[in-house]
Order: structure tokens, then C-alpha cells, then sequence
């Protein structure tokens, strides 16, 4: 009878001790506790835990959204009115003492001008990142508000415990915004973009070449000869010889005048224009302090799937971040890939890379972990397996001679493949496309677009990629007209809203990558930053 009474006691004294557990672990998922009290000493990486903050559910939206929204912008009469770097201002709203992971921050900033007066009109381009170094680990905000006043709030989550600092850089400030619409909107930087057609033609006794001025618009200049790819919406035209001897016909080499482009676009700036442009990519210092985020409870670690999907989104957004070095999506997990299981990934696999010299250095970068046979130019097999790199065709903004023979358009070399199961392509077409008005990147993506649908009929399994531009160093002098970020931003969100419609496109997005990266920004990322992407992208394949 005492044993009895002993085990009805112990269970008795179990069952209270589960319902307080249970009803703790309650307190825990609806935030109802002291979270110095629960926390545990460690953390474990857990990335679902700490979705985005959605917009409707920040307390600081509702707040802040019915802000007065200021006049509308002035003629601009004097330098001392452009938004400022120095003057700017960057605080945290109500900030704590000390965060938890996957507590909400929200940054304000607050535009001014040279003369500290706070910005009455918005359209200023922030970036914005939270980092922590050694190891590094960032993030780019939830969202980012413009509210039109010149105020400007970005919303982060906290994802990893640590020292976590904001770090804010004006890449072009509102004044300068209007000059690039007007340069590339009216197809103007495609104009003042110096091309060159040699034209060129034997006979027994000599040969004939001139060297002619050619754009993705019509001539302003007649006669001209219209070279165009029409099937692949590949508009060209060069001015026609004036050597009679040489006809539209004998058109031979494709190369640029870097100098010269870069001089017609410098002179195409007034005085006024080329000095806001010198408020460009200027870091907005902050007095606040770094952040204490410490490891709390945030539930069991999620089993993210490995990333061996993902369709385009309509719309830029946060969708992953820095831990640690590595990259590590939202949503699912990255393996790490190196020669041996690269080669057992690539495997009896073909795989085609389109597009511009990023899509060249991602070809290097998997011909540099592949051990095998390159004979054949951008072009390397195993077997059955084998990489190959073709150039997007033109605009190409390169100054070496390219034989007319050699050019290629992605749509019409899509448009001979015979595709399948085992065939993978990879589509990375932006740097080339800054200087064209914004229709003509549009239309020739489409036709891209339309020769992946025609293939998809005849080979349903063949694996499509879609790589996203990515941020680049802006270049001195006048070239800053077509490859700063603002620019690759609008062909992104041209890029994103042509693909998006078909989930049947895979997406790797290196912009949301290279917005927080750790290395200096590059047409072409840099190592640390090239890696995570290499990874990711084989993740897709594989």
C-alpha cells in the first residue's frame, strides 16, 4: 500500500510539472514571458524562425504612413539643396537597451542638404544594411518606406545574436535620379554609346575597309545600313560607307571606343549635373551605437529544404542574408560545393550559359573546379557531361574586334536546341543593357522569353535559370550614366516582371546577395561573394 501511495504521489507531482511545461511552452510562443528568464545560454542557427516583418504588422507603419507628404520638388537653384551624405541623419526609433533575436528594428533617416535643412520632397537612393563582423553576417531591410518628405525608414529583423551595427550609404541623391531617367528613358545614352562597324571587302587586286559609327537606334545620320537580328529583337544600325566599294553587306567586325563614349556622355552633363554626381555612394555616418541582440528562445531549429527550386519574384525584396560568411536564403538551405561533388553534381548533365561576362565568370568558376577537357574555346565535356558560354550578342561593350560571324543571340540559339532532362541553362543578361531605353531590354528579354516557352514544347524537362543583375562599382567620368545601381535596379525590375509570370524559370538572386555583401561592389563578385552565389547556383542544378 506505501509503494501505492509513493507512485500515485511521483505521478502526481510529474503531471503537475508537464502541465506547468506545457503551459510555459504556451507563454513562450505567444510572447507572454520574461525572456532574460527563459532564454538559454546557446542558440542554434534556426533561419524560418525569423521571417520577414511584414509590413502590416509593423507598429511603426501605421504610425508613420500618414506623415505629411511635402511639396513637390523645386527647380533646383543651388548645390547647397541636394540631399547630403554628411548632414543626413540616421537613428533608431525607440530603441531598447538590448534586442532578442527576431525582435523588429526600425531605422529612420532623414535627408538633408548641405545646409542641415531637412529634404521636403523624397526619391533620394538609400541602401541600408544591418551587419556584424568576425565572422561577418548581414542583412538588407524588410522594407524600405519612402515617404515623400524627405524621411526614409528601413524595417530589419533581428537574425543572429551578437554585436549587429547600421550601415547606410546614399548611392544618388534625389537630384540626381532625374538625370539618369532623362539619359536613358529617351534612349539618349544609346545614341551618345560609340559602337563602331568595320566594313570591309576584297578583290584580286586590294582590299577595301572603313571604320563607321553604329547604335541600337536609328541613325540620325542617312544613309545608313540596317544590320539588324530582327527575329531575336536585336535592332542595330551603322552608318553605311561611304567607300563605294563597300555595301551594307560587307559588315565584318563589331568593337567600342571606351574613351570616346565615355567623353560624349561626360560633355552631356551640364557643370551643375556632374557635381551632384559627386554625392554618389557616400556613407552616411551614424552616432548610434551598436546594437546588443541576444539569443532568446525562438523554438526548435527548422529543417529548411535544400534550395533545389525557386521561381522569380515579381518585386526586389530581402530574401536572405549573411551568417557567418556564408549565404543563407529565407527559406531553404545552400550546400557548399567544391571539385568533387561539383563534378558528381555536373554529372552526365549539359549546361548552357547565356549572357554577358558574368555569365562568363560563372562559366570560369566551374571550369576551374571540373577536371576536364577545355580544348574547344568557353567550352569543356566529360562524357556526356559538358559547360558551354555563348555571348549574348549585341550591344556588346567590348573594345577588341568581334567578327560579325561570331556573334550569337540567345533566342535564336535557344531556338535550335533540342533541350531534355538533363539539359540546364543559364541566363545572365543585364551589365550590356544600361544604355538602351528601357523598352529594348524589355522586348529583347521577351523574345528570350518566347524561344525558352517554343523549347519547353518540345523538351517539358529542361532546367531554365534566371540570374538577377547584381550591384557594380560605379564607374568615373560619364559611364556613371549607365552602370550605376539605379540603373541595374530598373532593368532588374524589367527582368523580374518578365519572367515572373512562368514559375517554370528558376531564379538566382545574386542582387539581394551583393546589396550586403562584405567585398567591395563589382560588375563581376568578388570571391567571397562569387562563392555563395556558385553555390546557390549549383544547389538549383543539383
Amino acid at each position: 500500500m506505501e509503494i501505492l501511495k509513493i507512485l500515485f504521489g511521483v505521478m502526481i507531482t510529474v503531471s503537475v510539472v508537464l502541465t506547468l511545461l506545457y503551459q510555459k511552452s504556451n507563454w513562450i510562443l505567444e510572447g507572454k514571458y520574461d525572456r532574460k528568464l527563459y532564454a538559454p545560454k546557446r542558440f542554434e542557427l534556426s533561419p524560418s524562425i525569423c521571417p520577414r516583418w511584414r509590413l502590416e504588422d509593423s507598429p511603426y507603419f501605421y504610425t508613420l504612413k500618414n506623415l505629411t507628404v511635402g511639396p513637390p520638388k523645386e527647380k533646383l537653384t543651388s548645390l547647397d539643396h541636394v540631399t547630403n551624405a554628411t548632414t543626413s541623419c540616421v537613428t533608431v526609433i525607440n530603441r531598447k537597451t538590448s534586442y532578442y533575436m527576431c525582435d523588429h528594428i526600425a531605422v529612420l533617416i532623414e535627408a538633408r542638404n548641405l545646409k542641415n535643412e531637412t529634404k521636403h520632397y523624397g526619391g533620394d537612393y538609400f541602401r541600408t544594411k544591418i551587419y556584424s563582423t568576425d565572422p561577418y553576417s548581414a542583412s538588407g531591410p524588410d522594407h524600405f518606406i519612402d515617404f515623400q518628405n524627405g524621411t526614409y525608414v528601413a524595417l530589419f529583423t533581428l537574425r543572429w545574436s551578437g554585436e549587429v551595427k547600421i550601415h547606410v550609404s546614399l548611392v544618388h541623391p534625389s537630384e540626381a535620379v532625374p538625370i539618369l531617367q532623362r539619359t536613358t528613358k529617351d534612349g539618349k545614352a544609346g545614341k551618345l554609346f560609340t559602337f563602331f562597324g568595320i566594313f570591309q571587302t576584297k578583290t584580286a587586286k586590294q582590299t577595301f575597309k572603313e571604320d563607321v559609327i553604329c547604335s541600337v537606334a536609328v541613325m540620325d545620320v542617312t544613309p545608313y545600313c540596317n544590320v539588324s537580328a530582327n527575329d531575336t529583337h536585336g535592332p542595330w544600325f551603322c552608318q553605311r560607307p561611304k567607300n563605294s566599294h563597300l555595301t551594307c553587306n560587307d559588315w565584318a567586325f563589331h568593337h567600342m571606343s571606351t574613351g570616346k563614349s565615355s567623353q560624349k556622355l561626360y560633355k552631356s552633363l551640364s557643370s551643375t549635373e556632374k557635381l551632384i554626381f559627386k554625392s554618389s555612394k557616400k556613407e552616411v555616418k551614424t552616432s548610434e551605437a551598436p546594437i546588443q541582440v541576444l539569443p532568446g528562445y525562438v523554438g526548435p531549429k527548422a529543417a529548411l529544404p535544400k534550395c533545389t527550386s525557386s521561381y522569380v519574384p515579381r518585386t526586389v525584396a530581402t530574401n536572405g542574408y549573411f551568417y557567418q560568411d556564408k549565404w543563407q536564403p529565407l527559406y531553404c538551405n545552400i550546400t557548399s560545393f567544391n571539385s568533387t561533388n561539383t563534378q558528381k553534381c555536373l554529372q552526365n548533365k549539359q549546361v548552357r550559359l547565356f549572357g554577358d561576362s558574368t555569365a562568363r565568370q560563372m562559366f570560369m568558376d566551374l571550369k576551374g573546379k571540373l577536371k576536364w577537357d577545355c580544348s574547344e574555346n568557353f567550352f569543356c565535356r566529360k562524357g556526356n557531361a559538358s559547360i558551354r558560354f555563348t555571348f549574348h550578342g549585341l550591344p556588346i561593350r567590348d573594345g577588341h574586334k568581334i567578327p560579325v560571324q561570331n556573334l550569337t543571340y540567345v533566342a535564336r540559339e535557344i531556338e535550335h536546341m533540342k533541350g531534355g532532362n538533363d539539359v540546364v541553362i543559364v541566363l545572365s543578361i543585364w551589365a550590356h543593357f544600361g544604355q538602351p531605353e528601357g523598352s529594348y531590354y524589355r522586348e529583347r528579354l521577351l523574345a528570350v522569353r518566347g524561344a525558352v516557352e517554343r523549347l519547353w514544347q518540345r523538351s517539358p524537362g529542361t532546367r531554365v535559370i534566371v540570374r538577377s543583375a547584381n550591384t557594380r562599382g560605379h564607374s568615373i567620368g560619364g559611364f556613371i550614366l549607365i552602370s550605376s545601381d539605379w540603373i541595374a535596379l530598373q532593368g532588374e525590375q524589367i527582368l523580374r516582371d518578365v519572367f515572373s509570370s512562368d514559375k517554370r524559370f528558376d531564379f538566382l538572386d545574386v542582387w539581394d546577395m551583393s546589396l550586403v555583401q562584405k567585398s567591395r561592389d563589382d560588375v563581376h563578385p568578388l570571391p567571397s561573394t562569387l562563392s555563395q552565389l556558385m553555390d546557390n547556383l549549383l544547389s538549383l542544378i543539383c
